[in-house]
């Protein structure tokens, strides 16, 4: 099917739904996304990151628990890949979200934009 960031059909149950892929945003979500500034934009885009990565995961996690699914080399290395750099990336803006938190006005200019 074609992929459909508003929802996808699915069946639960005998019916039909509209829901979201594991980790996509909701609307409503994205709308505060959007009217965050400064550190509640930064707590809110790695709390949504970290649902979005945690997602990905997820798809992966029932890929592997369904029979004959990523039988194909490459198939099952693609979605190996991505289940280990996801779960790394989530450690990681755990991480960051902690030391946001930690600072009441939130991420100094150096944590946005590090120099090299």
């Amino acid at each position: 099917p074609e992929p459909n960031p508003s929802g996808m059909p699915m069946v639960l149950n005998g019916v039909a739904h509209e829901m979201l892929m594991p980790g996509m945003l909701s609307d409503e979500q994205m709308r505060k996304l959007d009217q965050a500034r400064g550190g509640e934009f930064d707590r809110l885009f790695f709390t949504y990151m970290i649902q979005h990565h945690e997602g990905a995961v997820t798809m992966v996690s029932d890929l592997f628990a369904t029979d004959g699914a990523a039988n194909d080399d490459i198939a099952f290395k693609v979605a190996s890949d991505i289940q280990v750099d996801q779960r790394t990336e989530i450690r990681r803006m755990k991480r960051m979200l902690e030391e946001i938190a930690g600072r009441p006005e939130g991420p100094s200019p150096q944590d946005r934009h590090p120099s090299p």
